[in-house]
C-alpha cells in the first residue's frame, strides 16, 4: 500500500528552461524553473581572497570572483576563537560557501563552516569535529553510526545525519558520506589561484530531488537519458526509482503551458462555488475566499467553518504551487465563534506543516484575517512568468478625456480617430449627443478591435484625411 506522503517528481532538462513538478494525489503541487542567466549563488562553494577585514564589524569582505565580493562574519568561521583579524589576513585565500543571494548593492553572505549536502548527510569538512545526528534516530542503528563517524572523521572534519536516514540501512549511509568527502577532495585539488566558483549544484535536476525525503519518492522521470544515468550515480539508493521517459510532459495532469495559465491568473475556482483571488504586492500576498456564488450566501458558524477548511486546502496548494512568499494574510469567510476560528487556525497550521518550505501561521488580526509568512527562497512563479499589470483608465474616463482632447483649439480642418467597439458603446451611453458638434474639425471615427481606448491617428486638411481613408479602405463613421 501507498504511503499518503508520496510523491513522483517529473523533470523536463532538454530544453534550455528546465522544470520539475512534484505530483501528489494525481495532482501537481509544485513546479520549479531553471532559466539561463538566472543562477543561484546560494550554496555554491568558492575558493575566495581575503580583500578587508573590518574591526569595527568584525567580518571580512571576500572575493569570489563575482561582481560584489561575499560578506563572512566571524560567527561563520568555525575555527575563530578569538578576532576574525587572528584567523583571516588580508590577501589570504579561503574556501567558503554563499548562504544567501545578494541583495542590492550588498554581495553574498558567506559561511566558511562548507556543507555538502546529500539525501541521508551533510559532510562539512571544516566543522572541527562536531558530529550531528537526527534526535529522532534511536537504538542500534544511532549506536552503530556514532561508533563508524567516531573512527572514520578526523577534528578538523565533520557530518550532519539527517532524519531519512533512519529509513535505510546503515551502510546506505556510509557510503554516501564517503562519496560526499571525495567529491570534496577532488573538488579541493582543482588548481586554480584566482577567486572563483568551485562547486555549484544544479537546481534541476539535482537540488530538486534533495529537497524531498528520499523515502517519500515514489518514482523521478526524466526526459533525458544522460542526465538520468547522472542522477542515479548521483544518488544510488534512488536508482531504481528513476526512469527516462521520452515524452515527460505527458505523464502530467496538464501541459507545461497549461500549468503556466493557472499559476498566473488569480482567480481559482473551486468545486463548491467558493472561490480564490490570489492578489501579490510589493509588500504582502492578499488571499480573498469569495463566497458569492453560493446559493444562499448565509453560512452558520459550522458551514462556514466547513466551507473555510475546504478553502485552506486548496490555499495550502497555492501557495506551494505559485512559491508565494512574505507575508500572507487570508480573508475566509467571517465566523463569529471564537471556537471555530481556533478549529481553523490549527487546521491551517496542519496543513502548512505538509509544505517543505518553513511556514508560520501566527493567528487572527483585530480585522478577522489570518496572518503568516512563508520562506523567501526564490521568485513567485507569478512574477517570473507574467508581466505586472498595466494601470489603464476606465472606458468612462477615457470618452470624457478625449471629449476634453477634441473640445481644445486645432488648427486643423479634419481628424481621424480610431477607438475600441466597446469604447464607441460607451460613448453612445454616456453622451448622446455628437462631440462633432461642439468642434470647429470634421471627425473621421472608424472602430478597431486592437487598440486599447482611442487613438488620433491623424491631423491634417479635410482632403488629406479622405484621400487617406480611400487609400487604406477604412469604413468610417463622420457622426461621433
Amino acid at each position: 500500500m501507498m504511503r499518503d506522503d508520496m510523491r513522483k517528481l517529473v523533470l523536463h532538462t532538454k530544453a534550455a528552461e528546465k522544470s520539475g513538478v512534484v505530483i501528489e494525489n494525481g495532482e501537481i503541487h509544485e513546479y520549479v524553473i531553471d532559466r539561463p542567466g538566472a543562477e543561484k549563488l546560494t550554496g555554491s562553494i568558492f575558493l575566495g581572497k581575503v580583500e578587508r577585514v573590518d574591526q569595527g564589524l568584525d567580518a571580512a569582505f571576500i572575493d569570489i570572483g563575482e561582481e560584489r565580493s561575499g560578506f563572512l562574519r566571524k560567527e561563520m568561521v568555525p575555527w575563530c576563537e578569538g578576532k576574525l583579524s587572528t584567523a583571516l589576513n588580508v590577501g589570504q585565500k579561503v574556501i567558503v560557501q554563499a548562504i544567501k543571494e545578494p541583495i542590492g548593492n550588498k554581495g553574498a553572505p558567506l559561511t566558511a563552516n562548507v556543507t555538502l549536502p546529500g539525501l541521508y548527510t551533510v559532510y562539512q569538512p571544516f566543522a572541527q569535529g562536531k558530529l550531528s545526528i537526527s534526535r529522532k534516530l534511536e537504538g542500534e542503528k544511532k549506536a552503530e553510526l556514532e561508533s563508524w563517524l567516531e573512527q572514520e572523521f578526523d577534528r578538523s572534519e565533520g557530518c550532519i545525519i539527517r532524519t531519512a536516514a533512519g529509513d535505510v540501512a546503515p551502510e546506505t549511509v556510509r557510503e554516501e558520506l564517503r562519496g560526499l568527502r571525495d567529491e570534496w577532495k577532488t573538488m579541493v585539488q582543482k588548481k586554480t589561484n584566482q577567486p572563483r566558483c568551485l562547486w555549484s549544484e544544479p537546481g534541476i535536476p539535482d537540488a530538486f530531488v534533495r529537497k524531498f525525503p528520499a523515502t517519500t519518492i515514489q518514482e523521478v522521470l526524466i526526459d533525458e537519458a544522460s542526465t538520468s544515468k547522472r542522477l542515479k550515480e548521483k544518488f544510488p539508493s534512488l536508482a531504481e526509482r528513476i526512469r527516462w521517459e521520452r515524452d515527460v510532459e505527458g505523464n502530467l495532469p496538464v501541459s507545461f503551458s497549461s500549468l503556466q495559465e493557472q499559476i498566473i491568473h488569480p482567480l481559482v475556482e473551486l468545486k463548491n462555488g467558493v472561490s480564490l483571488v490570489i492578489e501579490e504586492t510589493e509588500a504582502m500576498t492578499v488571499i480573498d475566499v469569495n463566497s458569492h456564488k453560493v446559493k444562499g450566501r448565509s453560512f452558520s458558524n459550522s458551514q462556514a467553518l466547513d466551507v473555510n477548511i475546504l478553502a485552506a486546502k486548496e490555499i495550502q496548494k497555492q501557495v506551494r504551487l505559485r512559491n508565494l512568499s512574505g507575508i500572507i494574510l487570508i480573508d475566509f469567510i467571517s465566523m463569529k465563534d471564537e471556537s471555530k476560528e481556533k478549529q481553523l487556525l490549527s487546521e491551517m497550521r496542519k496543513l502548512m506543516k505538509e509544505d517543505p518550505t518553513k511556514t508560520n501561521v501566527f493567528g487572527m488580526t483585530r480585522l478577522g484575517l489570518l496572518e503568516m509568512t512563508r520562506k523567501r527562497e526564490s521568485a513567485s512563479l507569478p512574477s517570473l512568468l507574467a508581466h505586472s499589470k498595466e494601470v489603464n483608465v476606465t472606458d468612462e474616463t477615457a470618452v470624457y478625456r478625449l471629449e476634453r482632447e477634441l473640445l481644445q483649439k486645432r488648427e486643423a480642418d479634419a481628424l481621424m480617430i480610431a477607438v475600441h467597439p466597446r469604447f464607441m458603446d460607451c460613448k453612445k451611453r454616456l453622451l448622446s449627443e455628437p462631440i462633432s458638434s461642439k468642434i470647429p474639425q470634421e471627425l473621421f471615427v472608424r472602430q478597431d478591435a486592437d487598440i486599447t481606448g482611442y487613438q488620433i491617428e491623424l491631423e491634417g486638411s479635410l482632403d488629406m484625411i479622405r484621400e487617406a481613408v480611400q487609400r487604406r479602405g477604412y469604413h468610417v463613421d463622420n457622426l461621433f
